[in-house]
């Protein structure tokens, strides 16, 4: 039921497709002492979408560390799937309607 409310909600989008042939990846690391002299720490992954011909960036994207894993292996299943299909010498299947999916079933409590 939430992949079909996420996939309904793709559709109707009013988000634009926006080219990018390149990308600037940062980590940023926040650090606090504590009260009793014990350090934390956070951190983030910056991605900046960029697209070369016009040099300017299109996109930045901050997540957390649990975000970028998932977006790594979401990247590494779809670039697998692709590779297969373009060295395959049949014609591509037509999409379904629920071919894009969320990376990952991780909820917020």
């Amino acid at each position: 039921m939430a992949n079909e409310q996420i996939n309904a909600n793709i559709a109707t989008s009013k988000l634009r497709a926006v080219f990018v042939d390149n990308t600037a990846i940062a980590a940023r690391i926040k650090a606090a002492k504590g009260p009793k002299g014990e350090v934390e720490k956070e951190g983030q992954i910056e991605i900046i979408f960029l697209d070369m011909l016009t040099q300017q960036p299109v996109g930045r994207f901050v997540m957390g560390k649990m975000t970028a894993k998932e977006l790594v292996t979401g990247l590494s299943q779809n670039i697998a799937k692709m590779e297969k299909e373009v060295a395959s010498k049949e014609l591509p299947k037509q999409p379904s309607s629920s071919s894009i999916e969320p990376s990952s079933s991780t909820t917020y409590r």
